[in-house]
């Protein structure tokens, strides 16, 4: 996968510079740590009402069972950098208990070099069980940023609703195997429904059952350096199996949307043979624009590789196209003098 961008660089150095304006301490879990659990070091971390405290919680790597922290309060929770690049690992076996994700967030919140699995609740309580269930307070200046991790067999990746001035970052991240097989739920790779931001970069989708690999509503959504699988096979070293996602990205309300540098694939298990989809519910915002460059979009049946039905004018820039029926639909909603 390809490098990040400048735009992605800039925003984690901001965050950590953030974070070490303040006193940080650190909390420890797993061998050797603490603690035993890591909701009991969120605990404490939550317990501190200054806010001019900064808390880094540290996993040994390992796997935690079951254990489901609740964040109050700006945090990173990340494996143990002195054991990268090793892996903390996050597993569910029962059902969730707080009906949402395996770390439930109420605030800004890092993590880093961790793996998300085997998230599940009942269709009754919407069987959208996430890895991360961001739950921000609206118009709350907050931030999620995600690095160098991992979701894989849960019902949703990371699901977020609703903050609409959140900045949501995902770098270098893998997505595989999620979704649910019943057709009446759509749960998706990353679901965003508000937010101000969302930046996916050098991160890999696969193997998603019946819902999108990225659906966002955010007022700007940026994908760039990422690879895209949807009902089509990835290579063997994803260990993704086919699947049969719907779209490969979906911005569903508009808004400023860049995607750049991506490979996007899509095959004939896909649900739905879009491979970009535009403004297909309304345009949401003021301020709305589609530029699509430098990606290689390759379909095995045929897909549409932008779906523009808003028919905001998309720039095109040096992609390839492999195999698509139709490049753009509607064919008229091009910048002027843009597909080349």
């Amino acid at each position: 996968m390809r490098n990040l961008g400048t735009a992605v660089a800039v925003v984690l150095t901001v965050a950590a510079s953030s974070a070490s304006a303040q006193s940080v301490f650190t909390l420890t879990v797993g061998l050797g740590g603490q603690y035993a659990h890591i909701t009991d070091a969120v605990a404490v971390a939550n317990s501190d009402s200054d806010l001019g405290n900064y808390y880094v919680v540290n996993l040994a790597p390992g796997t935690y069972i079951n254990d489901f922290p609740t964040v109050l309060r700006p945090m990173t929770i990340q494996v143990d950098p002195a054991f990268a690049p090793q892996r903390a690992k996050l597993q569910a076996t029962v059902p969730l208990p707080n009906q949402k994700g395996i770390i439930l967030t109420f605030s800004s919140l890092t993590v880093r070099g961790l793996v998300f699995i085997g998230v599940q609740i009942s269709n009754d309580l919407g069987g959208n069980g996430a890895g991360i269930r961001d739950q921000n307070p609206d118009n709350t200046p907050a931030s999620l940023v995600v690095d160098n991790s991992a979701f894989h067999d849960n019902q949703e990746g990371i699901l977020q609703c609703c903050d609409a001035q959140e900045t949501i970052t995902i770098t270098n991240s893998r997505f595989r195997n999620n979704g649910t097989s019943d057709p009446d739920f759509f749960q998706h790779g990353i679901y965003i429904n508000q937010a101000a931001n969302l930046t996916v970069a050098n991160s890999l989708f696969c193997g998603q059952l019946i819902g999108h690999d990225i659906k966002s509503r955010a007022a700007q959504t940026v994908v760039v350096g990422s690879q895209i699988y949807t009902g089509e096979g990835a290579p063997v070293w994803t260990g993704c199996r086919t699947g049969n996602a719907s779209v490969n990205i979906e911005a569903p309300n508009g808004g400023i949307v860049v995607v750049a540098g991506n490979t996007l694939v899509q095959g004939p298990s896909a649900q739905n043979h879009k491979i970009v989809s535009y403004g297909a519910e309304k345009k949401s915002y003021a301020n709305n624009s589609l530029s699509v460059s430098k990606n290689s979009f390759v379909s095995t049946t045929g897909s549409i590789g932008v779906y523009d039905p808003a028919c905001v004018p998309v720039v095109f820039d040096s992609n390839t196209f492999t195999g698509l029926g139709v490049v753009l639909n509607p064919a008229n909603c091009i910048a002027p003098s843009a597909l080349r």
